[in-house]
């Protein structure tokens, strides 16, 4: 796995996060990503589809 940028850097303030994205553009998604998607997210994503009115 390539390692790039930090994924957030503590401000000086201590209040604050700083997110920093180095992914590329447009962010490959395989199907084992959606398989994952579907098992870990499937049932939560299907419910808030219904809230709003959209057929899962």
């Amino acid at each position: 796995m390539r390692r790039g940028k930090r994924a957030f850097a503590r401000e000086a303030d201590g209040d604050a996060f700083r997110v920093v994205d180095d992914l590329s553009r447009p962010v490959p998604v395989g199907r084992a990503e959606l398989d994952v998607l579907e098992t870990y997210l499937g049932q939560a994503l299907d419910a808030i589809l219904r809230e709003i009115g959209t057929k899962p």
